[in-house]
């Protein structure tokens, strides 16, 4: 019985470790598509959490600027979980792609903070004790 439980010890806490990192990258990468599609419908609804992303389709003169994640990566480093994120989109938006990034970021980690275990303390974010790092790239393709 000893031998089983030391060996349940053993195993057990990487693991949850790695569950942990997969599924705050999993809700990055949802999150992200979900702005994505919003953005896209073109249509400004004036309700938490979308107000953050109204300013890009209000800019993007309510069109479907064809918004799309690219590739989400993650990269823990002891403490500390760093989700990077790359959006591209095709149409005209009348704001800077950094612009369109914070606004991407904040929307995320609302979204984060608002439906998962994530929690803010001052600026920093953190999840299950770890802090978390979420850069969002936006490029034209």
């Amino acid at each position: 019985m000893a031998i089983i439980l030391t060996g349940i010890a053993i195993i057990v806490p990487p693991y949850l470790n790695e569950n942990s990192a997969t599924s705050v990258l999993v809700y990055v990468k949802s999150s992200a598509s979900n702005a994505c599609s919003y953005i896209n419908s073109g249509v400004v609804v004036e309700r938490r959490p979308y107000t953050i992303l109204n300013p890009v389709i209000e800019k993007s003169n309510y069109t479907s600027p064809g918004f799309k994640v690219l590739s989400v990566t993650e990269q823990e480093d002891g403490n500390e979980i760093t989700i990077s994120v790359e959006i591209g989109y095709s149409g005209e938006v009348g704001l800077t792609n950094d612009s369109i990034a914070m606004i991407l970021k904040e929307f995320v980690v609302n979204d984060l903070v608002t439906h998962t275990d994530a929690n803010l303390n001052g600026n920093a974010l953190y999840y299950n004790d770890k802090r978390l790092s979420i850069n969002i790239r936006v490029v034209r393709v």
